[in-house]
């Protein structure tokens, strides 16, 4: 569609997976566990393979592409017997004894097992890949998940006001839920798609040019003189008209990833980009063995800044704060705007409690004091904290317990926090560290 029709892509599927958002797939080939005679790729000569369609990319062109440059031509040097869509058909057809070998896309083997419908310990893959924290079994490189695309007449405007309701949909929108994806992001790159189709001569690369352009010039090198100077007039016009979009396309690009992942109030990282830096946290630390802190903060008495002073002055505060607690977290740490007037903290890489206990003093009072435009109102909150690994091991949980500790926080009077674990471990240290409290209100 791109080669032959000129669109261009806005954004790329994700899709949440065994708990994991994945972007890519790939193609996965395997065998029975009891098959000792297929151990390798190159004991695939001569072997009954089971695959879907020759047109299929992560079911067939995939493992066709790896064999090929193992020196196997699945043309000539095995017996392939396209059994059409689902995929499930060549996964049963192995089972069964009619194939040796099946392709399939990543993923299926494992739905199929979760339905109950096979058990993975039946089949083996053959020279299985490790692809970084990709949650599947799989044998061949990894390629971009669909995209969305626009025609080239779409105008920009509408192609940009897509593009960013797309980058900011939660994944618990109806359109999500109905469409089975989690979320979308920034177009990835396809060109090694094109590149594995231009291999292979696929559709559009599979006709040869019916003349080449020396022939051309050759018998006809007037008309090809005059025809050159336009082309080179045309390309002339075509690279200044082409530079002076690509600068509005990366403006509206950088526009967009803007919106994507900042709070437009505060420009702290909004709840899409929190999540994804809390997953690289958790995973950097479970290699690591250092804790993450996840510290939910809520502002007390904030609805009477916007009731008195109204919504000019709340934002105001809002941005104080926002500024306060940036200024006291290192580079590694993450603030985040959650909503309202709740924000979330990412504090990384510390081996003991007492370090998160400091930070959080030094937020208090930086919150403290971020009262330039509460009018005389004292600017206080309420923070919770849950700790990885000590108060729990994912991240659904540790907003639960963070949101617990800050509810218990608010009771103890607020402009103070409390450390969950501690909340329910009395033997453990102190849980509510009061900050000074500002001016009051006249």
């Amino acid at each position: 569609m791109e080669s032959r029709y000129g669109v261009s892509r806005l954004a790329t599927l994700v899709k949440r997976e065994n708990g994991v958002q994945v972007n890519r797939f790939g193609g996965v080939i395997f065998t029975r566990s009891d098959r000792q005679d297929i151990q390798r790729l190159d004991d695939l000569r001569h072997k009954r393979i089971a695959a879907v369609d020759r047109t299929s990319f992560a079911a067939f062109l995939l493992q066709y592409d790896l064999l090929k440059d193992r020196g196997i031509d699945l043309d000539t040097d095995a017996q392939v017997q396209f059994l059409g869509f689902p995929q499930d058909g060549c996964v049963l057809a192995v089972l069964d004894g009619r194939a040796d070998v099946g392709f399939a896309r990543s993923g299926v083997l494992e739905a199929m097992s979760q339905e109950g419908r096979i058990q993975l310990a039946r089949l083996r893959i053959i020279e299985p890949v490790q692809r970084g924290d990709f949650p599947f079994l799989v044998s061949t490189p990894l390629f971009p998940e669909w995209p969305l695309a626009a025609a080239p007449h779409v105008p920009i405007d509408v192609a940009n006001r897509v593009a960013a309701t797309l980058l900011m949909m939660p994944p618990d929108t109806p359109a999500a839920r109905a469409a089975r994806y989690y979320r979308w992001s920034t177009p990835l790159e396809y060109q090694h798609v094109q590149t594995l189709m231009r291999r292979h001569h696929i559709y559009p690369y599979d006709k040869p040019e019916p003349i080449s352009l020396g022939a051309v010039i050759q018998q006809y090198l007037l008309p090809a003189f005059i025809a050159l100077a336009v082309v080179l007039l045309g390309l002339t016009i075509l690279y200044l008209r082409t530079r002076q979009l690509n600068v509005a396309l990366h403006a509206s690009r950088q526009k967009l990833s803007e919106m994507a992942h900042q709070d437009p109030l505060t420009g702290l990282p909004n709840r899409n980009l929190l999540e994804d830096r809390l997953t690289l946290a958790l995973a950097h630390a479970r290699r690591t063995g250092f804790k993450v802190a996840v510290c939910l903060a809520d502002l007390d008495g904030f609805k009477a800044i916007n009731d008195h002073l109204g919504h000019k002055a709340g934002d105001e505060v809002l941005q104080d704060v926002a500024a306060g607690i940036q200024s006291t977290l290192r580079a590694s740490d993450t603030a985040s705007r959650w909503g309202g007037d709740e924000f979330v903290l990412l504090i990384n890489d510390f081996i003991e409690a007492s370090q998160v206990e400091e930070t959080m003093k030094r937020v208090l009072a930086a919150i403290a004091h971020s009262d330039a435009h509460s009018g005389g109102y004292p600017v206080s909150a309420s923070i919770g904290v849950s700790i990885f690994p000590t108060d729990a091991l994912d991240p659904h949980t540790l907003f639960k317990q963070a949101d617990e500790a800050m509810y218990d926080a608010k009771k103890r009077g607020g402009n103070c926090f409390a450390i969950h674990g501690a909340i329910h471990d009395p033997g453990r240290q102190t849980v509510a560290f009061p900050a000074q409290r500002t001016r009051t209100a006249s």
